[in-house]
């Protein structure tokens, strides 16, 4: 039941419920007329007898989405970017904006509201959720419609669990979401393929960007192959590659977070207090691993590649460290996605003749054709 009391020039309505915990506890609500106590009484009385009494809260959306994460990556077995990808939405794109707001208190348009100072907001404005000062160039590239609707989506499925565990009634999140950005992604043609390899002298761009024209391969893909991967003799002599695992350099406070299950290796540090490490996981998905058929000129390249790890292992035995990859600096350390990724970008640099994509562009150029 509820009450309704007088208390000055006010009305208070008065109710007894249980908490999440089974514990009873008793709460007052205010209002300034007769009328809106009675509207308020008889709601409560219904909600109470029908079952579908919202027990208060004051959670905000920061501490439920802080919750929500770390039980999502259990549940799911997120992989370590999945992980920091979310992270990265909520810290600084959402916490922000409504993280001190209460869960119970957001309504459809706060929700709203969020999207269009996120649609000026610049990329890389909050970093581990600090504001950052940016420079006037900087500023003037802002989030996209894709990262918009990323938003959309982790707010889209962490209220639904909201009203799940009983912290909202109803999702206050809108049914239309923001739309994507559509980009037409630039690619190479043969003939500028074959002319751009042509053209790269250093010979771990040249291997990682030759494997990529001919296996559409992605960047920690490429990073990610060993020797053991390379078969010269299948397919009648033709020569096949296997791909199934992919390099990446992650957050170590991700590590802390993730199911170590699809870590297949953790490199160690090369540099004392790094707060990253880099490491070898499954690929992305099953339909990911797949075996490749080499062209001849790929095949003597990778034999040619092989002699040259020996020779220089052969230098300096004692000094060089194996890191058992099929891309190794003359040292024998692993070479990371990002070398690949910054050697590509020097070379386009030196050779603007070349239509400039991203490296990913070698992936679709060989999808292409």
């Amino acid at each position: 039941m509820a009450y309704i009391t007088k208390r000055g020039s006010s009305y208070s309505v008065r109710y007894t419920y249980q908490d999440e915990h089974g514990k009873s506890c008793d709460k007052w609500e205010r209002f300034p007329t007769k009328e809106e106590a009675v509207k308020r009484q008889k709601q409560i009385e219904h909600e109470l007898a029908t079952g579908n009494f919202l027990i208060p809260s004051t959670v905000t959306v920061a501490e439920f989405l802080m919750d929500w994460l770390p039980k999502q990556c259990s549940k799911h077995k997120w992989a370590p970017k999945t992980y920091q990808s979310n992270l990265a939405l909520i810290q600084n794109l959402i916490i922000p904006y409504i993280g001190e707001m209460q869960m119970q208190k957001l309504r459809p348009y706060h929700i709203e509201a969020l999207y269009d100072p996120l649609s000026k907001t610049p990329c890389g404005q909050y970093v581990g959720g600090k504001r950052r000062d940016l420079s006037p160039k900087q500023q003037k590239r802002t989030l996209s419609g894709t990262t918009l609707h990323e938003v959309h989506q982790l707010l889209h499925n962490s209220f639904l669990l909201a009203v799940e565990w009983g912290i909202l009634i109803k999702s206050p999140v809108p049914v239309e979401a923001p739309k994507k950005t559509t980009q037409e992604r630039s690619i190479w043609e043969v003939e500028e393929m074959r002319a751009a390899l042509d053209s790269m002298e250093d010979p771990i761009l040249h291997l990682a960007v030759h494997l990529t024209l001919v296996g559409a391969l992605r960047e920690g893909e490429v990073a990610g192959l060993t020797p053991e991967d390379i078969d010269f003799d299948a397919a009648n002599g033709m020569g096949t590659f296997t791909v199934n695992r992919s390099m990446q350099r992650v957050q170590k406070d991700t590590l802390a977070q993730v199911d170590k299950g699809c870590i297949l290796r953790i490199f160690p540090d090369k540099l004392e207090g790094s707060k990253t490490s880099l490491i070898l996981k499954g690929t992305k998905t099953e339909a990911s691993c797949r075996t490749i058929f080499m062209t001849a000129a790929l095949r003597e390249e990778l034999k040619q590649w092989l002699e040259r790890l020996k020779q220089e292992e052969a230098l300096d035995p004692e000094r060089y460290r194996n890191s058992g990859m099929l891309l190794r600096l003359p040292n024998g350390l692993a070479v990371e996605p990002v070398l690949i990724r910054k050697k590509f970008l020097k070379w386009q640099d030196a050779h603007p003749e070349f239509p400039r994509i991203v490296f990913h562009g070698l992936r679709h150029s060989s999808a292409t054709y």
